[in-house]
């Protein structure tokens, strides 16, 4: 079937299909969509040729406006912005419930000069419709969150985003998170554990904190450095507050520490603590709430152990390649032979851990025991919930 049969087709149900009702129009599509092969979309658009040239001849040749016709006038509007600014420009969420309200008080002091129709089509308007126009007019007077003159991307603009191979970063350098303690009700103080990881080693140091602030992020930052047995040569958090910040970039600046962030939204960009923050955070401290101060000083003792138990005890894998798949979807995998935190920092170069350290971690690591490791871990984890439980704040 040609174009031009397919047009005079079409053109000879124009008439029954403008007088047709809804069902009747559905039934005469699809007699159409079946018999000339042709789009929907594209036969509905000839069918209603005639009733948008009608249109156009109403509007002296210009195209209607699309859309429901508009509801809210101009007065409307500025009824809406008359109250709004006698509320001191509040969001439309807290202003809704008082409109019926401030109508009354300004009737009553002789302020308000709108006709009755305007007042009842102002009363009439829903939420969603007051949100639009308070927005825009918030918008016009400047109002909106990240018009201020310290603007918060300046922070984000002079830490650099790393997305690079980590193989070749070095000794020093690994990823950093926190883990919150809330239980089922992120509302109120909570204790949070700072968890960082070494790129080369997986070395990890989890240290527990009573808020997320910067003051209490740097001085878990502190005591990490002060625990590693190596130097803090670079951090890398996602782009948490907490971490991107000028308090963190002025203490790191001043210890001689990169600092580098993820991308937004990219977890995989922080794979090693991410994988971490799972296997052991959770693991070992669970999803319980956690929010005062004893909870925080039980969970550093238990951190204190646990940190021993991880480091020289607990052997990982290493992922050392990593190639798409011939025969089917995905890659395949290559990992090293598993080994202990503390097996990897004694195998590399004296030049990089000098001599003197790993004697004293082998010295540290022949006076440990894992049972006994363990069985502390479990003692103090009882020990940290009955804290929580006698002391705690229950929301």
């Amino acid at each position: 079937m040609n174009i031009a049969m397919r047009k005079a087709i079409i053109d000879n149900k124009i008439a029954a299909y403008t007088k047709a009702s809804k069902k009747e129009k559905t039934s005469i599509l699809n007699e159409l969509v079946s018999s000339t092969g042709g789009d929907r979309k594209s036969i509905i658009k000839r069918l209603n040729r005639p009733l948008h040239k009608k249109r156009r001849a109403k509007h002296k040749g210009k195209s209607p406006p699309r859309g429901r016709p508009r509801k809210y006038g101009a007065d409307v509007e500025a009824a809406l912005a008359y109250i709004w600014e006698a509320y001191d420009c509040p969001s439309a969420e807290r202003l809704y419930g008082e409109l019926n309200e401030a109508v009354r008080i300004f009737k009553r002091d002789h302020m308000w000069d709108f006709l009755p129709t305007t007042t009842d089509n102002l009363l009439s308007m829903s939420l969603g419709s007051m949100k639009l126009r308070t927005v825009a007019m918030a918008q016009k007077k400047g109002l909106m969150r990240g018009l201020s003159t310290t603007r918060p991307s300046d922070i984000k603009l002079a830490i650099p985003i790393f997305t690079g191979d980590w193989s070749n970063r070095g000794l020093g350098h690994g990823q950093i998170d926190t883990v919150v303690h809330s239980g089922p009700k992120l509302m109120g103080t909570m204790a949070y554990t700072v968890n960082f990881v070494d790129s080369v080693t997986y070395w990890q140091e989890p240290i527990a904190q009573l808020e997320k602030s910067e003051k209490a992020t740097v001085a878990s930052m502190k005591k990490l450095q002060e625990r590693l047995p190596f130097p803090l040569r670079g951090l890398h958090p996602d782009t948490g507050s907490e971490f991107i910040n000028w308090t963190t970039k002025a203490w790191c600046d001043k210890e001689g520490i990169e600092l580098t962030r993820s991308r937004p939204h990219k977890k995989n960009d922080n794979c090693f603590i991410e994988q971490r923050n799972n296997v052991v955070v959770r693991k070992y401290v669970g999803y319980e709430r956690y929010d005062c101060q004893e909870a925080v000083k039980a969970l550093n003792e238990l951190y204190t152990t646990l940190r021993l138990y991880l480091n020289f005890f607990q052997p990982t894998f290493k992922l050392t390649d990593k190639a798409p798949r011939i025969s089917s979807k995905g890659y395949r995998r290559v990992y090293d032979d598993p080994a202990t935190p503390l097996q990897r920092l004694l195998a590399l170069p004296d030049a990089e851990v000098p001599a003197k350290t790993k004697a004293s971690l082998k010295k540290q690591y022949e006076a440990l025991n894992p049972k006994l490791l363990r069985d502390r871990i479990q003692t103090l984890t009882i020990k940290l919930q009955r804290i929580q439980r006698e002391l705690g704040y229950h929301y």
